[in-house]
């Protein structure tokens, strides 16, 4: 049911909407539940032990669940949308009040992205420190909001021979180009979400989308105040206004910020790998081994190296050296085990990330030739003092699937491992060692 003017009755309306802030609330629930389970990013070691946001077995399970509670609130969210598109009427709408040639319309649609970012930015770096979950449930927002935004800016400035259903679609489509951009610099260069990169991210791609829009759909189109398009050159400036928005947008790093960003990434508090200067020259990471049969425990030696501390945090990684005659391979995750004084400690052993706090890391299958090395990382909280520093310490690593035991020698004093009992540690995937 419509009005004469073409405007979609209260009833579909409010029913569309509805299924939509359903599917928003699942995915803030989800973000927020996932939030009780993430260590905080400013400070990781108090939400282990003063909020309980130790990573285990049974958390990392939870969080996984949650992404697919997110995923669902997506699902209704995209149905809401669905069925808001098919109650709006299919003819034209009324003559715009306030009519804009493209360029102008464009310019309107950016500065409309300018003050999205200004406003609801705040709200994602929040939803940023809650939980990783969180992060997708704050861009559905802005996408909502931004997409309301820009169909309410066409309905006033845009051409009047355009349906209802078109111009609603334009702005979902332009709002979710510009979130879309906007995800792929932060994957670039990680900053502040009021940053002018973002800005221009997001302002620019949505005054690209809606300029196209309007070539697009222009054919034989002529408004008041607007004047006729023209088509294929107005596709090609919109191109080039596309390109050059990009090209603006996207910090490009050059070779003296390489380190730098590679060091950035690492977990906050995390220390790399391994503590080993870097030689002048580059080495080139190993070639990948092909290798489908897993290795034996008796064709491995061990040792560990990278002994360092951080901001309270210390890690090492274990080496694993093959010296069979055949390639072979390594899965999973090690079970990894440490005694004291001949005494096991009882540790809460987890798999982790040194670049991906709070989320689990995907193991992967790596394959070692004769002669060759594997390795991954240990890091754990230090407890310093706390820890028993006389008691000579022994670590044992096990390889996924097997029973045996593998005495690792510990290559930094006789009690490197400041831990008490109880303590979490985390164990990286097995990585490919040069």
């Amino acid at each position: 049911m419509t009005t004469t003017a073409g405007v979609p009755s209260a009833r579909p309306s409010r029913a569309g909407r509805a299924v939509t802030a359903a599917g928003v609330l699942v995915m803030l629930v989800a973000a927020v539940v996932a939030g009780r389970y993430t260590p905080l990013w400013l400070d990781p070691d108090e939400g282990c032990t003063v909020l309980g946001r130790c990573a285990t077995a049974e958390s990392a399970e939870l969080l996984r669940a949650m992404w697919w509670v997110v995923g669902g609130g997506f699902t209704v969210v995209l149905a809401g949308r669905v069925l808001r598109w098919r109650r709006l009427p299919r003819g034209p709408r009324s003559a715009a009040r306030f009519p804009l040639p493209p360029w102008g319309q464009a310019g309107a649609a950016g500065l409309v992205g300018l003050v999205f970012c200004v406003v609801v930015g705040p709200v994602v770096l929040i939803a940023l420190l809650i939980s990783a979950q969180g992060i997708p449930t704050a861009l559905c927002v802005l996408w909502l909001l931004q997409a309301r935004a820009v169909t309410a800016l066409d309905r006033a400035t845009g051409p009047a021979r355009r349906s209802l259903r078109v111009e609603w679609l334009i702005g979902l489509v332009a709002s979710a180009v510009a979130v879309a951009v906007v995800v792929a610099v932060s994957l670039i260069d990680p900053g502040p979400f009021t940053s002018s990169p973002y800005l221009i991210a997001d302002g620019g791609a949505l005054a690209a989308v809606v300029l196209l829009a309007r070539v697009l759909f222009a054919r034989g189109e002529q408004s008041r105040g607007t004047g006729s398009v023209r088509h294929m050159p107005g596709a090609g400036i919109a191109a080039l206004a596309v390109a050059s928005l990009v090209a603006l947008a996207v910090p490009w790093p050059g070779p003296a910020d390489e380190p730098a960003a590679a060091g950035q990434q690492l977990y906050a508090g995390a220390p790399p790998p391994s503590a080993e200067p870097a030689s002048p020259a580059a080495v080139p990471p190993p070639a990948p081994v092909d290798a489908a049969t897993p290795c034996l425990p008796g064709d491995l030696t061990w040792s560990t190296t990278g002994w360092d501390a951080a901001m309270g945090t210390r890690a090492v990684t274990v080496v694993a050296t093959q010296h069979g005659r055949h390639p072979c391979c390594l899965d999973g995750f090690a079970d990894v085990t440490l005694a004291q004084g001949g005494r096991p400690l009882r540790l809460v052993v987890v798999p982790g990330s040194v670049t991906e706090p709070g989320q689990p890391p995907s193991a992967q299958r790596v394959g070692v030739a004769p002669g060759g090395s594997a390795s991954f990382v240990l890091f754990w909280k230090a407890y310093g003092a706390a820890a028993d520093q006389d008691a000579p310490q022994a670590l044992g690593v096990a390889l996924s699937g097997t029973a045996d035991q593998a005495d690792v020698p510990l290559s930094e004093g006789p009690a490197p491992f400041d831990v008490v009992e109880g303590a979490t540690v985390q164990i990286g995937a097995w990585q490919p060692a040069a």
